[in-house]
């Protein structure tokens, strides 16, 4: 009789094993699309003297978040554009027509050689995998990378392969033979799976072509602005477009970095680079550049960090404005968006510029925010000559009060992702006062709509089917210890 029991003991532990991943299957993959989805927490950084930089030695934490939209010049930015190498300077410099003569324009020679000339270390292949703990971290936490096409949060520590690879956005068959394969402004962080389902297919939206939107994550504008970066940085112009090349084409080029604008991720990343590298990506700093470059027109009220593209009037040749620090400083989320109602008499003129016959001024753009205390300040600039214009803003009594008129919201930033038993929220933060909006992410075991299943639903009829079998097959095992008892 004990034997029997021992037996039926036996098989109830069994089906209790093979039952209890039923219990958590669901649960376990939705925290792993969690972990793909939600990779930074949005920092909330409005300027540049906002970001807090981590570091470690000579190295800088990528402090950006990932689909927060940049709408500031940080501080390693601004100091790496001087000299003749301010906007203003350089975007008099004339570009090509189209995508097959760009290469061969005073603009892109110009970009060439200010990225080259700031190249003071290259970085080695082997290098890059100890490197990306800072440049591709997540939240500032050196534990943690963010794989490039997903996501996914990856360990920092290198594992030999296993988990993730240096992905070449820029594929090496395509034109790369030196330390233009192993910039690390090119290669990237992938988990195994991104880095086979890539390849060296050319990045496009059509028939044939990698999109890298595949992997859940809005990230064509990167790969667009990186795209650039090797195109002029290292000359490879050769396998640039079709198929046979890296982009589909310059309209599919230009069409994604306008939909997926520089985010905070990118910026930090650029501040990274550069301390290890001493060059930058410009596209990512100025992405008004490549429309220039192809001699299109800048689109107006496109989010760039420099605010330049809200601040230009029309297309290619007479969008220059203000050099980085004038521009840096004077896009503040809270731009005026019209200037009617102020009073010339008002102006305080930039005596030091260029002068033109006929000023043509952009939009206003705060420099200092008034206070119940202080006059704040605003300026707009010349886009034919760089004249600044300066004007006082009136105290305000309520400066620290919510704007009541209508917002002007940025994307929505997931702060805390939802699980199978919490519920999650996301925010938004108003571009022009800077409201922040909430909102509740319900529970995996919810619907959108929150008519879905109740929670425990699932488990509870997984636990009432489990019961069901443990007692069947107990009642089995009992009568079949029963029968060898009275054979």
């Amino acid at each position: 009789m004990i034997k029997g029991w021992k037996k039926l003991i036996a098989t109830a532990v069994m089906l209790a094993a093979l039952i209890a991943p039923t219990f958590s299957k669901a649960n376990s993959v939705q925290q792993a699309d969690a972990a793909a989805s939600f990779t930074t927490t949005a920092t909330g950084y409005t300027k540049a003297s906002d970001v807090k930089y981590v570091t470690s030695g000579n190295y800088i934490a990528n402090w950006g978040a990932r689909g927060e939209d940049c709408t500031f010049l940080s501080t390693y930015a601004q100091s790496f554009y001087t000299g003749s190498y301010v906007y203003q300077t350089v975007s008099q410099k004339s570009g090509g027509s189209s995508q097959s003569n760009a290469s061969g324009s005073a603009l892109y020679k110009e970009l060439q050689t200010l990225m080259t000339s700031k190249h003071s270390k290259q970085t080695s292949y082997g290098a890059t995998r100890d490197m990306y703990k800072y440049t591709d971290c997540v939240s500032g936490n050196y534990s943690k990378i963010s794989s490039f096409y997903s996501g996914k949060v990856l360990s920092g520590t290198w594992d030999g392969g296993s988990t993730w690879n240096r992905e070449h956005t820029w594929p090496n068959s395509k034109g790369l033979a030196g330390n233009d394969e192993n910039d690390i402004m090119m290669l990237r962080p992938t988990s195994v799976s991104e880095n086979s389902s890539r390849g060296n297919t050319a990045y496009g939206q059509s028939s044939g072509y990698y999109d890298p939107n595949g992997e859940g994550t809005e990230v064509r504008g990167d790969c667009a602005r990186i795209f650039l970066y090797v195109y002029v940085r290292w000359g490879n112009t050769q396998y640039a477009w079709g198929k046979s090349g890296v982009m589909e084409s310059m309209n599919v080029l230009l069409q994604w970095m306008e939909e997926d604008p520089v985010d905070t991720w990118e910026m930090g990343r650029n501040d990274a680079v550069q301390k290890i590298t001493g060059t930058r990506n410009v596209f990512v700093d100025y992405p008004e550049y490549a429309w220039l470059l192809f001699g299109k027109s800048i689109p107006q009220n496109m989010s760039t960090p420099s605010g330049i593209a809200d601040n230009q009037q029309g297309g290619s040749g007479d969008s220059s404005s203000s050099s980085s620090e004038s521009s840096s400083s004077s896009n503040s989320s809270s731009s005026i968006k019209d200037s009617s109602s102020w009073n010339d008499s008002s102006y305080e003129e930039n005596s030091t510029a260029e002068e033109c016959s006929e000023h043509k001024y952009g939009n206003w753009y705060v420099i200092n925010q008034p206070t119940a205390t202080e006059f704040g300040e605003m300026q707009r600039f010349c886009i034919q000559c760089g004249n600044a214009q300066s004007s006082p803003m009136s105290k305000q009594e309520n400066a620290d009060a919510e704007n009541d008129g209508e917002h002007s919201y940025g994307k929505w930033v997931v702060v805390t992702p939802p699980t199978a038993t919490k519920y999650g929220k996301k925010t938004r933060v108003c571009e022009d006062c800077g409201k922040k909006e909430e909102e509740v992410l319900l529970k995996y075991t919810e619907s959108k709509d929150g008519t879905g299943e109740k929670e425990g639903c699932k488990s509870t009829v997984g636990v009432w089917s489990g019961c069901v079998l443990l007692l069947l097959g107990g009642a089995l095992c009992y009568k079949k210890c029963k029968k060898n008892e009275n054979e």
